[in-house]
């Protein structure tokens, strides 16, 4: 194995790129949160989904003209992927419509947990018990974040069909967690993470048609132009490779707990820019989330 293959297949490397990836989709929650009562929610996803494939279209390429016949072959799987990528994150801008913030949140930190079902199930990843306890102690961490250490504000929660929505957009990231490693290494990264952005933007067409002709077509403005870049090119383009690519590596249970970390660089950025005070309660919870980190990745 040559010196670049092994940096490429670096633990190391791999979770240096989950954290990077759960800042830029701490980034994308800030924008979508911003952008939800503005732009019609399936035309920016199908559009950001288009914009990600052909940035990432002149890498995939080559690989795509070289392993043709094998990705004919495996063209369910990568459809199956597409689906759950690009439908699930469809699902979340929809379901923001409907829901609150603090209920998507508390929704996302259990995905972490909801990675270990499938994982186990269809990659026969095994969770041992203090993995377990670290995604428990974590997830207490992320609530302790989102409820600011009222933990009274939990009795107020309660599911509508905004939930509903985000529950199964997270539980499809769960199974696309688990079912990645399933494409075959052959083919290389540029060219699946292509094929499952193309794939995914081709189901979502009909209902962006629907969509734009029964609700509301999505506006072109220079603001909407820019969103849709930012979310196709950073969002989708960069952070997915990164985050397909850790799958790969670490696995689905030993990746997902960073998504833990999006709540707390989500606060990071509002003490930043929008002057949010640092409070007690945000120190414990990134060392109750450090802490979890820790038992889940540690051998």
């Amino acid at each position: 194995m040559s010196t670049n293959s092994k940096v490429a297949e670096s633990p190391q490397l791999a979770y240096a790129m989950v954290v990077l990836t759960t800042f830029l989709w701490a980034l994308s929650t800030v924008v979508g949160r911003g952008i939800n009562e503005i732009l019609p929610p399936v035309g920016v996803s199908f559009c950001r989904w288009i914009v990600a494939a052909l940035a990432i279209l002149p890498l995939a390429w080559p690989l795509l003209r070289k392993h043709m016949p094998l990705i004919r072959k495996n063209l369910g799987l990568l459809l199956l992927l597409g689906i759950l990528q690009v439908g699930s994150s469809t699902l979340l801008f929809v379901g923001l419509n409907y829901t609150t913030a603090i209920n998507t949140a508390l929704i996302n930190a259990a995905q972490p947990l909801l990675t270990v079902i499938p994982a186990w199930f269809l990659a026969r990843e095994q969770v041992t018990p203090k993995q377990f306890f670290g995604i428990c102690l974590g997830m207490f961490g992320v609530i302790l974040v989102i409820t600011r250490s009222d933990f009274a504000a939990l009795l107020t929660f309660s599911f509508n069909i905004g939930d509903i929505i985000v529950l199964v957009g997270v539980l499809g990231w769960s199974v696309y967690a688990a079912l990645i490693h399933k494409a075959p290494r052959e083919i290389g990264l540029p060219a699946i993470v292509f094929c499952v952005f193309f794939l995914g933007s081709l189901v979502l067409l009909p209902f962006f048609i629907i969509e734009s002709l029964y609700f509301e077509p999505l506006p072109i403005t220079p603001f909407s132009i820019w969103i849709i870049l930012f979310l196709g090119i950073v969002i989708s383009a960069v952070s997915i490779a990164m985050w397909s690519h850790s799958l790969r590596i670490v696995g689905p249970t030993k990746a997902s707990i960073f998504i833990n970390l999006i709540p707390i660089f989500a606060t990071g950025l509002a003490i930043a820019f929008l002057g949010e005070q640092l409070l007690l309660f945000h120190i414990y919870a990134t060392v109750l989330i450090a802490a979890g980190m820790y038992f889940v990745i540690s051998r």
